[in-house]
């Protein structure tokens, strides 16, 4: 009875070291990875690290699934780019000490709007082989937007300028703070860099116009906020702007006004004192 437990244990020891050396995986991230845009990725990958000789015959490879592309390949120790896609070129690296540990992750450089997809990691050593998928999504943060104001005779049109991606969310508020998007107009248009080109205008007659307005830009996928508010002088009044105008006209006349006034009396004054200093020579030559 002792031996047959000790030969079932034996063989139950066998099949499990059996299934530790068939377990050879790798393991991706499961959930969408962000690439925003000028800015580095991680791609995470890892696989299975039983012992040192994990490392021998090391094989790992970056790929894309819909275009089959090389994005980055390692092999014989060093990475092996001669088969690298040409945009990938310069923008991929391993960690290459962390090789030991089962670290298969990718670095992606300065991030584009075209490297939105899916990518497959494959490893492979003496121990086995393995692959797995995820999927990278791009985004990038808003800039800060360009403001203009034009004058019509109909009103007044605001409009804001900027650029990123994906679309995001424009609203309008006034100094309310009520909603009056539905008077705005939101247009995007896809620049060469897969950026939206985005372009928010809002017109105002001057009837409705008020003193203060909020614009106000989401991207919820960076969930970033951008909220400018401005203000507009308020126009005087019809009878407010004449009165100004008079001023403004009668103020150099009084001057000018003024100024003849204190020629004149200079002028008198100096035809009355010419007789009496004739009579004082007179006087003298009679003496």
């Amino acid at each position: 009875m002792k031996s047959i437990l000790r030969n079932l244990l034996a063989v139950l020891l066998l099949i499990g070291i059996s299934s530790a050396v068939a377990e050879f995986r790798v393991h991706t991230s499961k959930t969408p990875v962000t690439a925003i845009y000028g800015q580095y990725t991680v791609l995470r990958c890892s696989f299975t690290v039983q012992d040192a000789s994990s490392l021998e015959g090391l094989v790992i490879n970056w790929l894309r699934v819909e275009t089959e592309e090389v994005v980055y390949s390692y092999y014989y120790g060093k990475e092996q780019l001669s088969h690298q896609s040409s945009r990938y070129s310069g923008r991929t690296s391993l960690f290459l000490e962390e090789l030991k540990h089962g670290n298969a992750s990718m670095k992606l450089e300065r991030g584009r709007a075209e490297d939105a997809g899916q990518y497959k990691c494959f490893v492979s050593n003496i121990k086995g082989s393995d692959q797995d998928t995820l999927s990278l999504i791009f985004a990038a943060f808003y800039k800060e937007p360009d403001f203009f104001i034009q004058l019509r005779p109909s009103g007044t049109v605001f409009k804001f300028e900027t650029q990123g991606y994906p679309k995001a969310s424009v609203t309008w508020y006034n100094e309310e703070n009520e909603d009056i998007s539905p008077l705005s107009e939101t247009l995007y248009q896809k620049s060469g860099d897969g950026l939206y080109s985005l372009q928010s205008i809002l017109e105002i007659g001057d009837a409705n116009r008020s003193s203060n307005y909020t614009f106000r830009l989401r991207n919820d996928m960076l969930h970033q906020s951008v909220s400018r508010t401005f203000g507009l002088l308020k126009e005087l009044k019809p009878y407010e702007t004449q009165t100004r105008n008079r001023w403004l006209f009668a103020v150099p006349l009084l001057i000018v006004e003024f100024l003849i006034i204190l020629i004149l009396v200079r002028v008198v004054y100096q035809r009355q004192s010419h007789p009496i200093i004739r009579e004082t020579q007179n006087g003298c030559h009679d003496c």
